[in-house]
């Protein structure tokens, strides 16, 4: 019996997050690594801790630009992430996150900690302006 497109399609997009799902624990370690460039490393550092953070900096609940961000940016981030890693350093960290993450994932307070960081500074900008525009701030 023939497979359903949808069928066949959503089996791929299952086996695709699998795979990307240690893709990114591979970045999380591979950050550290000597091999890699510093330019690569800090691409690296960025795209893992968007991902594990849990604030986005723009919120899920803003209609569409929340959920395009994370359309956008995250598969961006991790796509180029791979593409500047070498080869025969991703398969080696691709085997050690099997290793390693079996019982879960890290967290990564460090990204949490430069997005709150970053919203917070948004909101001093936003304060500042509106009592600069109302006259508040002299």
């Amino acid at each position: 019996m023939k497979m359903s497109f949808w069928k066949r399609y959503s089996e791929k997009i299952k086996s695709e997050m699998k795979k990307l799902k240690w893709d990114i624990l591979a970045l999380y370690l591979a950050r550290k690594d000597p091999r890699i460039p510093l330019r690569s490393k800090l691409l690296i550092g960025l795209a893992v801790s968007y991902l594990m953070c849990p604030i986005d900096l723009i919120p899920d609940f803003i209609p569409v630009v929340g959920q395009l961000e994370d359309l956008i940016i995250v598969p961006t981030l991790i796509g180029y992430a791979l593409k500047i890693v070498p080869p025969h350093v991703l398969k080696e960290y691709r085997e050690k996150a099997k290793i390693m993450f079996k019982e879960g994932t890290p967290t990564y307070r460090r990204g949490i900690v430069i997005v709150v960081t970053i919203w917070i500074l948004i909101l001093l900008l936003v304060a500042y302006l509106v009592g600069e525009i109302t006259g508040i701030i002299s």
